[in-house]
């Protein structure tokens, strides 16, 4: 199945590069973007209409780099892109809206707020993704009763399921410290919000910040011994994959997303289900949302718009959800992800993905975090997460965030 999948995108990405190499052929549109999945959506708009052929440009990078001389692409698709530094770089789209090529009200109006700037439409949203927990369904509990999992509801039926021999915790049923991103992802629900400040670094609220800390810091010492026993648990027991940590019963929790799981092979999700988690009733996507744009500078925008309003038909999103798996190119939804357009991921996606009956949250319940800066992935990697591990592991934490966002800065060449 992999196999097939690289020898399409090896063979769009080969049409691409031989039948467009330049922008001289008024036909061609460049496309470039991370995301492997494009190769199979762009054989399908090169199939479906003659006027224009996408050249596919593939990077590794995140967020693909947008060249700021020479030649540029006309299509950009990534993920952080959002960012004040960056949305500039790229065209409006309001006339798509106003010349009703593409339906506005079909997207969730959370993603499309943050692909604006000065009230005009810049970045379209194409995907995004959500935090799950995964548990044994043999062993029905309180959260099967429930739609979504705040994080006092994890901590509660998790603390629950322990087991505890001679005063010693033998089994735990969850530690927010064996997951990075899911203590990342506990200060944004309580409102961190990590953004970009005027020098496109990081700004957060320090105060909600401090309070997720503390929250996660009485999780651990009250209810699992303290963080020493959650990291010699994890060692000594949780060494397999997240899923088969539950299937095994070394933890009734396993943090997750949507679309690690569901990229799971269905017999080793068999047994298992899951719950989206929440806070205060919100559920928050992930900061890694998909977006596509049309570049200030590119050569063939009348183009772009055609793949644009092409690809945001439903009737067109339906196709390839039902072409991904009929072709064996399988991968999760549209970009690996639930679709920016709310008809589809209601309609289409429970009757693809039988797993989804009754669990696809309305519009209201989702929340959407604000643009994170660009160098986010190396922020989080490098500055962030080693800071909030250091807060929750240690006695005397070394330094506060903003002095390693000094260093980090400093460390930074000089542009």
């Amino acid at each position: 199945m992999k196999r097939f999948s690289l020898m399409i995108f090896a063979g769009v990405f080969a049409i691409g590069f031989f039948q467009g190499c330049s922008h001289n052929n008024p036909k061609t549109v460049v496309l470039t973007t991370n995301r492997r999945e494009v190769a199979a959506y762009i054989e399908t708009f090169n199939t479906d209409q003659n006027d224009y052929r996408i050249e596919l440009r593939y990077t590794q990078d995140s967020p693909v780099p947008i060249p700021s001389e020479g030649a540029s692409p006309d299509l950009v698709i990534s993920e952080y892109l959002t960012g004040n530094d960056t949305i500039k770089k790229f065209r409006p789209l309001d006339g798509l809206f106003f010349e009703r090529k593409i339906p506005l009200r079909d997207f969730y109006p959370g993603l499309l707020k943050l692909g604006k700037r000065d009230n005009r439409q810049y970045l379209l949203p194409v995907s995004f993704d959500l935090p799950i927990v995964i548990y044994d369904n043999r062993f029905p509990g309180k959260e099967n009763e429930l739609f979504l999992l705040n994080l006092e509801e994890i901590r509660a039926i998790s603390t629950s399921s322990r087991k505890v021999e001679a005063d010693k915790i033998v089994q735990m049923g969850f530690s927010p410290l064996w997951y990075g991103d899911f203590i990342l992802l506990t200060t944004q629900l309580f409102g961190a919000a990590y953004t970009e400040d005027s020098l496109q670094v990081l700004k957060y609220n320090s105060k909600n910040l401090t309070q997720a800390l503390d929250f996660l810091k009485d999780w651990s010492q009250k209810d699992n011994g303290g963080p020493a026993n959650e990291l010699r648990y994890k060692e000594k027991y949780l060494t397999t994959p997240p899923y088969r940590q539950v299937s095994l019963g070394w933890a009734h929790y396993a943090y997750s997303t949507a679309s690690t799981f569901f990229h799971l092979p269905e017999n080793r999700r068999l047994g298992l289900n899951f719950r989206w988690i929440g806070h205060k009733g919100k559920i928050l996507a992930l900061e890694n949302i998909l977006y596509i744009g049309i570049l200030e500078k590119a050569s063939n925008p009348k183009g772009a718009e055609a793949f644009l309003s092409w690809f945001f038909q439903s009737t067109t999103q339906k196709r390839l959800l039902e072409a991904s798996q009929i072709k064996f190119t399988y991968s999760f939804g549209i970009f690996g992800g639930f679709s920016a357009l709310q008809e589809i991921n209601e309609k289409e996606y429970p009757r693809l993905y039988p797993y989804l009956m009754g669990h696809i949250p309305p519009g209201e319940l989702l929340d959407f975090p604000p643009p994170v800066p660009y160098a986010w992935v190396e922020l989080k990697k490098r500055i962030l997460l080693p800071y909030l591990f250091d807060q929750l592991q240690n006695e005397k934490p070394i330094g506060t965030l903003e002095d390693r966002l000094k260093t980090w800065i400093l460390s930074k060449p000089i542009r």
